[in-house]
């Protein structure tokens, strides 16, 4: 975490609402007390999470991982036979709404914030994380780990990372939910689908960094008068392919003093061959610490979108070791 507990680990654009530091703290010890103390979550249980990007989620991608559990993130728009694949082999689902097949799987299901029907039969995350023990849950957290925390300066100043890449997803989880708030980095939550605010959000909230695909970052090269990008000075692309050379040459021309950098996702990387596959970790490794976060144990997280192997065979962070 940062050294300013009090400062923001996560804003969401569209609102305005922030989440600060020691609040993701105590929420995801609360949340994981919940879940161990009350619904009986053991370490190494898989938790299914299916939602779109929000002040909550974070605190529930944390809160598991607090509980021991395993975090198996699917991405919302995946279609029913590709979550309920994934469901099969969870112990508990988080989801944004209800999903029908859940209970047909004998798999738990909660929901991500409290149902607007008091009476409804489903518990929510959100009821847990009120409701939670968090002095109950430090007995189940293990000591930091050195190796995760990394010191972030930018000429004295915090650093503020503007994204729209989905949280649920395998870069996301690494980058958006554990990485950038292990070193740090306040986060501003954007709509995937609200290409067009990025520009706007870089200027609103002074970003140093941008993390986003190319659709969204392109935006940023918007010509004539607008929101000011003097505060830029990263762009990490999360692309299944690379930047064409003409895109590059506008980001140099219209953008100099911004590094910009790519980042493969796994379908580019399953798809590059062996003789890549040997070079890729180093190569992502560089590239994440652009934005201060160091790798995280292999074993803690799993990425299990619809183009991903759902047994826990592949891991989409470099190896610890």
């Amino acid at each position: 975490m940062g050294a300013d507990d009090d400062a923001a680990a996560f804003i969401d654009a569209a609102t305005g609402g922030s989440l600060s530091f020691s609040g993701l703290r105590r929420a995801a010890l609360s949340l994981a007390s919940g879940l161990r103390l009350g619904l009986g979550l053991r370490r190494g249980d898989t938790v299914l999470v299916v939602s779109r990007n929000s002040l909550l989620l974070p605190q529930i991608l944390v809160g598991v991982l607090a509980a021991g559990g395993v975090v198996v993130a699917a991405d919302p728009d995946a279609t029913a036979p590709e979550i309920a694949a994934a469901a099969a082999h969870a112990t508990m689902v988080v989801a944004d709404a209800p999903l029908g097949f859940a209970g047909d799987v004998g798999v738990p299901l909660l929901l991500t914030s409290r149902s607007l029907d008091p009476r409804g039969p489903l518990l929510s995350a959100e009821e847990l994380i009120d409701g939670g023990d968090p002095t109950e849950a430090h007995a189940h957290l293990p000591e930091p780990d050195a190796d995760v925390v990394a010191a972030i300066s930018s000429g004295g100043g915090r650093r503020v990372c503007v994204t729209s890449l989905p949280m649920c997803s395998a870069d996301g989880l690494a980058l958006i939910a554990m990485g950038l708030p292990a070193a740090g980095v306040t986060t501003v939550l954007l709509d995937p689908s609200d290409e067009g605010a990025l520009r706007e959000a870089v200027a609103k909230h002074a970003a140093t960094d941008v993390v986003a695909a190319p659709e969204a970052a392109a935006t940023l090269l918007a010509a004539g008068p607008g929101a000011s990008l003097a505060s830029l000075r990263r762009v990490l692309i999360v692309a299944p392919t690379p930047l064409t050379p003409e895109a590059r040459h506008q980001f140099r021309r219209r953008l100099p003093w911004v590094h910009v950098t790519e980042l493969p996702t796994q379908t580019t990387a399953a798809a590059a061959g062996t003789h890549n596959s040997q070079q890729q970790p180093a190569q992502q490794t560089n590239e994440v610490s652009l934005l201060g976060a160091l790798p995280l144990p292999r074993r803690r997280l799993l990425g299990c979108d619809s183009r991903e192997s759902l047994d826990g065979s592949t891991s989409f962070l470099p190896s610890s070791s």
